[in-house]
């Protein structure tokens, strides 16, 4: 056949897809032979993009991602329609807590202030709830020229590895001037990725709040993915098997703007996903764009963070005399030089 010059289709068969949410799509393909669906799985869009679909609907709407996440930072998974639930926890002595100067509900100005024993640390629930959302388009002419199981397990890999680091980039900058967090300007890091990597523990440690946690081990750490292969590395000259392992706990990266260190305690913390109608945490959406001859592949889920503390302080030694004031719980440290005042 001379270029240009197209026979007509003789052949078409249809293919439907019907996603979790009850949603169907139809596509039709027209050929100039007689060929059967199943002779091209290989090589067909709908079957690579519909397995891409099912494999993450699978993951993370699975116990395991479920597991996963309450592994890396204290979760809840609320039902439908709920609120979050606010952790509260009982101060079990009396000790004076120091806190930035702010105003309180009824127009004060407080400095320092004393919590009375068995009064509660609760958690308020945040004004702005995150929106985690990523697409990623499955063009046909990129699939037609074939596929393989493993090639389709590397595309999934990466992007459920993407849509890890954007979820945590969220958190970290929803934590961002929360009042409940202090910032400390720590100096910049400098030597081999080993001295690096000892400094950046002895920084650790340092700086760990024992009022919130009695080691490492009870804090949540999100950390810029630039750190992360100096982390490796230095986890690797130490024969250990991975950053968890050498910081003593889980270390969480994140992308997007370098926001800095943050120490988190897992015990006054929370992340709280919001279910859908259907149950499920993550509404993963595939759609058909005509327009770019390509599958659309959209994958989006709500969560709170639970991380401005609240406790009641007495004012001037009397015990009818408090106010509600943020406390400081979680600690951004960032790798630079503190600014110059103006």
């Amino acid at each position: 056949m001379k270029p240009f010059q197209y026979k007509k289709p003789d052949s078409v068969y249809t293919q439907s897809i019907t996603t979790a949410h009850g949603q169907t799509t139809t596509q039709v393909t027209f050929h100039t032979s007689d060929i059967r669906a199943d002779h091209m799985a290989a090589t067909d869009p709908l079957v690579y993009a519909q397995a891409m679909y099912e494999a993450a609907d699978e993951h993370l709407n699975g116990e395991e991602w479920r597991e996963n996440m309450n592994t890396a930072f204290p979760s809840e998974v609320r039902p439908f329609g709920s609120q979050p639930t606010a952790p509260q926890v009982a101060l079990m002595e009396d000790r004076s807590v120091m806190f930035d100067p702010r105003q309180t509900y009824d127009g004060r100005t407080v400095e320092k202030g004393s919590a009375s024993a068995g009064s509660l640390v609760s958690m308020e629930a945040p004004e702005v709830g995150i929106l985690v959302s990523g697409r990623v388009s499955i063009f046909d002419h990129t699939v037609q020229f074939g596929f393989t199981e493993r090639s389709m397990e590397q595309t999934g890999e990466k992007l459920l590895g993407d849509l890890e680091l954007t979820l945590a980039g969220k958190i970290a900058e929803s934590l961002e001037g929360q009042p409940s967090v202090t910032t400390a300007y720590v100096g910049s890091l400098s030597g081999s990725p080993a001295a690096q990597a000892e400094d950046l523990l002895d920084i650790l440690a340092t700086h760990l709040d024992t009022y919130w946690g009695r080691d490492v081990s009870e804090f949540g750490v999100l950390i810029p993915v630039a750190l992360r292969p100096m982390l490796n590395r230095a986890a690797q000259r130490a024969g250990l098997e991975d950053i968890d392992e050498l910081v003593g706990t889980r270390v969480q990266v994140y992308s997007g703007d370098d926001r800095g260190i943050f120490l988190v305690p897992k015990a006054f913390a929370l992340l709280s996903f919001r279910e859908d109608q259907n149950g499920d945490v993550w509404r993963i959406e595939l759609s058909r764009n005509a327009s770019t001859q390509s599958w659309d592949l959209e994958v989006s889920a709500v969560v709170d963070v639970m991380a401005t503390a609240m406790v009641e302080v007495k004012l001037g030694g009397a015990e009818w005399d408090t106010t509600p004031v943020a406390l400081p719980i979680i600690k951004q440290l960032l790798l630079s030089d503190a600014p110059e005042a103006p």
